[in-house]
C-alpha cells in the first residue's frame, strides 16, 4: 500500500473499501522511545569509561564485557523487531459501506468500530518523527463526548488526506463521486443529485424510487464502485495568527503571570527572611528557594511551551465541509469542526489582553469532550488570540446566524462587543437585579442574557470577561436552581445543559420571574429548534448555502 495509488476498482488504495494495513514502520514511530531508551542505558557506561580512558585516569573497562553487552542488547533488539513485526501485520483498516473498521492486536484482539453518522471530527495528526518519514496519525472524534473513538496512526500523509475527504463527506451525506463543490451549484435538487437518487417534489429525494439516502451506504444506481473519491473540500484561508500576536498574549496570559507573580513572592520572601534571620554557612535561605522554584521553573517553562507550540502558526479556513485550523511547531495538526456540530461558543477577553483589544474564542464540539485549556490537548480552541474582526470571522462559520432583528437594523459587531465588554441592559441585554449587588459586587450588572431567534447569549466575569453562545437547538436540558438565600433574594441561577466541553453555559442571580419564564420559553425554543434545525448531515443544501454565503461575505471584508 503507497500512499494513495489507483486500485484496480478505479478508486485510491485508500478508500477503495478493501483492508489495508498501515505503514511498516508505524510501530516504530510510535515505539520510538524504548529504542531510545536502550542507546541511552547501552552507552551510559561505555561513554563513561571511555571519556576517562581519554582523559588517562583509568583504563578503558567496559572493553572486556562489550561483546557480552552488545549480544543481550542485539537479542531485545530482535525481540522488538519481532513484536513491531507483528503488531504491523495484525493492524488494518478498512472503510466499509456504513463505518470505519480498525483491527489491533496480537494477544489480545482489539475490534473497533466507528459509523460515519456518528463521526464528529477527524483530524490529522503529526508529531516530529512521523513528519520527517511523511507520515499521519488520523483521529476520530465520536458523539459519545468521551476520549478519541479510533485512532489509525501511522499512514502516509497523502493517504491520511484522502482517508479525511472520504470520510468527512460520507458523514456529511455526500455520496462517491459528488463534490462538495458539485453539490453548492446545482441548486434545490443538489441533495438528492448529490447522492445519485431521482429528485421528487421540492427538490426532495424521491424515496419511493430508490432507497433511502444514508451516509455510507451501498451507491445507487447511477455512482458505481469505480466512482472517483469524494476530492478534499477547496478552502479559503480566512486568518493566521501573528507570531509577535502569539508571544505577546502567552506572556500576558493569566496562568504565565499567576507563576511569576509566585516566583517573585518567593524570591522576595526569601531576601525578606534572610535579612530578619541570618543564615551562617552553607545553609542559607537561597539554597532553600532555589529547591522550591525547580517544580515552578519546570511547570512554567511547560506552560509557555505547550502554548507556544500550540498556537505557533495557527491558521484558520474555511471550506464547505467545516472549518479547518492548522497548528503547531514540532507536533503539527490539522483539525476540521464541522459547522453542525458546534455545541456552545465562548468569547473570552482577560485583564492584561483589554489594552490590546484580544480576544479567545473555544467552542463545545460534540465528540471532543471536556480539554484541557492550554496544553496540547486543547481541541476546543479555534482563535487562541485575536482582534474583534478575527472574532467575527470566526462566529461567521461557528455561528452565522446570529439571529438579530433585522427591522432593528442593528450592527453584529456592536452587539457581540457589548456582550464581551458592555455593562448593565444595552444592546437587549437583561442583567442581574441591583438586589443581589452585595453578592456580586463587581459583576451583578455584568450577569446578563439575551435570547435571539436562533441564539442564546450569556454574559458574566468582569476581571475575565465572558460571552457565551448556545445555539437554541443544542440545548439539551435547563436547570433552575434556587437555594434559601436566593429565595429569600427572589432570584435564581440557570444552567442550559449541552455537550461535555470547557464552554460552560449558565445565567447565575437572575431575577425569578425573569428566570422561570426564560425556563418555559428555551424549553419551547429548543424543542422545536431540535427538530427543525438540527442536522447530522450538514452539507444539506439550505445549510450549506447559508454556510458558503457567510464564507464570501467574511473573505471579502
Amino acid at each position: 500500500m503507497t500512499g494513495a495509488q489507483e486500485s484496480p476498482r478505479g478508486r485510491p488504495e485508500a478508500a477503495d473499501g478493501e483492508w489495508h494495513r498501515v505503514h511498516p514502520i508505524s510501530p516504530w514511530v510510535r515505539g520510538w522511545v524504548i529504542l531510545v531508551a536502550m542507546l541511552f542505558f547501552g552507552s551510559q557506561s561505555f561513554g563513561e569509561d571511555a571519556i576517562r580512558a581519554l582523559l588517562g585516569q583509568g583504563e578503558f573497562q567496559a572493553a572486556r564485557g562489550l561483546w557480552i553487552t552488545l549480544a543481550v542488547y542485539a537479542g531485545v533488539f530482535v525481540i522488538m523487531v519481532v513484536i513491531y513485526y507483528f503488531s504491523w501485520r495484525f493492524t488494518k483498516y478498512q472503510l466499509a459501506d456504513e463505518q470505519v473498521l480498525l483491527d489491533t492486536g496480537v494477544i489480545f484482539r482489539q475490534h473497533r468500530r466507528v459509523r460515519y453518522d456518528r463521526v464528529q471530527a477527524v483530524d490529522i495528526r503529526q508529531p516530529l518523527l512521523a513528519r520527517i518519514f511523511g507520515l499521519a496519525e488520523l483521529k476520530f472524534e465520536a458523539a459519545d463526548g468521551g476520549s478519541t473513538a479510533m485512532q489509525l496512526s501511522f499512514i502516509k500523509e497523502d493517504e491520511a488526506r484522502v482517508l479525511r475527504a472520504e470520510i468527512m463527506g460520507r458523514a456529511a451525506g455526500i455520496r462517491a463521486g459528488a463534490s462538495p463543490a458539485v453539490a453548492a451549484d446545482l441548486g434545490p435538487e443538489a441533495p438528492a443529485a448529490a447522492e445519485g437518487l431521482p429528485s421528487g417534489p421540492s427538490g426532495q429525494p424521491d424515496t419511493d424510487a430508490a432507497e433511502p439516502a444514508h451516509p455510507g451506504a451501498a451507491p445507487p444506481s447511477g455512482v458505481t464502485a469505480s466512482a472517483p473519491p469524494i476530492p478534499e473540500a477547496p478552502e479559503q484561508v480566512m486568518l493566521q495568527v501573528p507570531v509577535g500576536r502569539m508571544i505577546g498574549a502567552l506572556l500576558l496570559s493569566t496562568a504565565l503571570v499567576v507563576m511569576l507573580s509566585i516566583l517573585m513572592v518567593m524570591v522576595a520572601g526569601a531576601a525578606i527572611l534572610d535579612g530578619v534571620i541570618p543564615q551562617e554557612g552553607e545553609d542559607n535561605w537561597w539554597r532553600i528557594l532555589l529547591f522550591a522554584m525547580i517544580p515552578f521553573a519546570f511547570s512554567l517553562i511547560g506552560v509557555a511551551w505547550s502554548g507556544f507550540n500550540r498556537g505557533y502558526n495557527f491558521t484558520v479556513a474555511t471550506s464547505p465541509d467545516g472549518m479547518r485550523l492548522r497548528y503547531g511547531l514540532l507536533e503539527t495538526s490539522q483539525q476540521t469542526v464541522p459547522p453542525g456540530r458546534v455545541q456552545a461558543v465562548r468569547i473570552s477577553q482577560s485583564l492584561l489582553w483589554r489594552p490590546f483589544g484580544w480576544y479567545k474564542v473555544v467552542v463545545n464540539v460534540a465528540g471532543y469532550g471536556p480539554a484541557v485549556e492550554g496544553g496540547a490537548a486543547d481541541k476546543s480552541t479555534v482563535l487562541p488570540v485575536g482582534t474583534l474582526e478575527d472574532v467575527l470571522r470566526v462566529l461567521s462559520v461557528v455561528a452565522p446566524d446570529p439571529g438579530l432583528d433585522p427591522e432593528e437594523s442593528e450592527d453584529v459587531a456592536e452587539v457581540f462587543r457589548a456582550g464581551v465588554t458592555g455593562l448593565g441592559d444595552g444592546h437587549g441585554f437583561r442583567h442581574s437585579p441591583r438586589r443581589v449587588w452585595w453578592l456580586d459586587p463587581l459583576t451583578w450588572r455584568r450577569n446578563a442574557y439575551r435570547s435571539t431567534r436562533t441564539l442564546l447569549m450569556l454574559r458574566s466575569g468582569r476581571l475575565e470577561r465572558y460571552l457565551q453562545l448556545i445555539p437554541h437547538e443544542r440545548i439539551q436540558s435547563v436547570d433552575l436552581h434556587q437555594g434559601p438565600l436566593l429565595r429569600r433574594l427572589s432570584v435564581a441561577t440557570l444552567r442550559f445543559h449541552s455537550t461535555p466541553g470547557p464552554v460552560v453555559t449558565q445565567l447565575i442571580h437572575a431575577d425569578v420571574e425573569v428566570a422561570a419564564r426564560l425556563f418555559l420559553e428555551e424549553a419551547d425554543i429548543a424543542a422545536v429548534s431540535r427538530r427543525m434545525r438540527d442536522r447530522n448531515q450538514w452539507m444539506r443544501q439550505e445549510e450549506l448555502a447559508r454556510f458558503e454565503q457567510r464564507t464570501r461575505q467574511v473573505v471579502q471584508q
